[in-house]
Formats: C-alpha cells, sequence, structure tokens
C-alpha cells in the first residue's frame, strides 16, 4: 500500500469505533497490523483521513529473519496480543479483524489462552473481491472458544454496532 487513497475504507467501521471510544473514554485503541513499519506513514494519513480513531500501530519489521526469506505475519499478531495480555493484564480487549485467513483463529487462540482478557471477538466479512486481494477467506466461523466470549460477524461497522448493541457493548442508535 503505496497511497492511502489507494485504499477503500469499511463502511461504517470509524463511526462504530468512534462509538466505542466515546463510550469506553480511556480505552485504548491500538492498531495491530502484519504491514512492515514502510508503511507506518500511509496507515496513518488513511486513519486519520477516514475520522478512525487516533491509536498506536502495531506494525512488524520487514525481510528476513534467521530461519526464513519473509517474517510471519499471523506470527507477528500472536506475539503482539500476548505482549498486550502481560502488559495489560486487566484490560479486556474487543479483537476486531476480518475473515482474510488468520484472525479467526488468532483470535480464538488468544482467547482459549488469556480468556479474562477478551472482551469480544468482531470479525468482518470480507467482499469476494476483497477475499482474492486477502488470498482467500479462512474456513470456518467461530473458534473453539470459552463460551462467554461472544463472536460477531458483519460486512461493515453498522452491522457491526448492531451486535455490539445487541451484547450491551454499544447503546442503540436508534
Amino acid at each position: 500500500m503505496l497511497d492511502e487513497h489507494a485504499r477503500t475504507p469499511t463502511p461504517g467501521m470509524a463511526v462504530m469505533m468512534d462509538r466505542l471510544t466515546r463510550e469506553n473514554p480511556g480505552s485504548p485503541v491500538l492498531y495491530l497490523s502484519t504491514g512492515a513499519w514502510n508503511v507506518a506513514a500511509t496507515l496513518t494519513r488513511f486513519i486519520t483521513r477516514n475520522l478512525y480513531p487516533a491509536g498506536p500501530l502495531l506494525l512488524t519489521d520487514w525481510g528476513p529473519t534467521r530461519d526464513r526469506w519473509f517474517r510471519s505475519g499471523p506470527e507477528h499478531k500472536k506475539t503482539q496480543l500476548e505482549r498486550l495480555a502481560k502488559e495489560f493484564p486487566h484490560i479486556k480487549w474487543l479483537l476486531i479483524g476480518d475473515n482474510g485467513q488468520h484472525d479467526e483463529a488468532i483470535y480464538a487462540a488468544f482467547a482459549r489462552q488469556y480468556p479474562q482478557n477478551v472482551r469480544a471477538i468482531a470479525i468482518r466479512q470480507l467482499s469476494t473481491g476483497e477475499a482474492v486481494l486477502a488470498g482467500g477467506r479462512s474456513a470456518s466461523r467461530a473458534g473453539d472458544t470459552p463460551s462467554d466470549i461472544p463472536w460477531i460477524y458483519a460486512p461493515d461497522g453498522a452491522g457491526m454496532a448492531l451486535q455490539l448493541a445487541e451484547l450491551g457493548l454499544l447503546p442503540d442508535a436508534g
């Protein structure tokens, strides 16, 4: 991603996230991505231009490791989530991702290991075109996680907001 104008924001997502931050003052917003640090400026401009809440980026280093040519995006996400659970043991996270291939499995594994740190898991359902660009969709829905951790699925922020309201995580906008 070289130009923030080349990406289209998910409809309603910035509004939903803004509502979440207004309803939960002081709650951190962090953007965990498999993107490399060389796109940080572009991502920051995209977040700002599209009115997403400000928050730090947790990106990955680019390039080879001791045993592979390219770094593992899923491993980066797992490592960063574990770090957040250890550094902020009293925070219950709302994990927001998509069904592009790995987020569901990564979030399910995190919820099994740190159930006390997960309030809910929200998965955006990719369109067919988005799934092609992401390399496919994950094979299954809500992973094997503790039953008190709700999973929600929606193609956009408005659908997520409705389900979050049903869970009591957002007031009803109606």
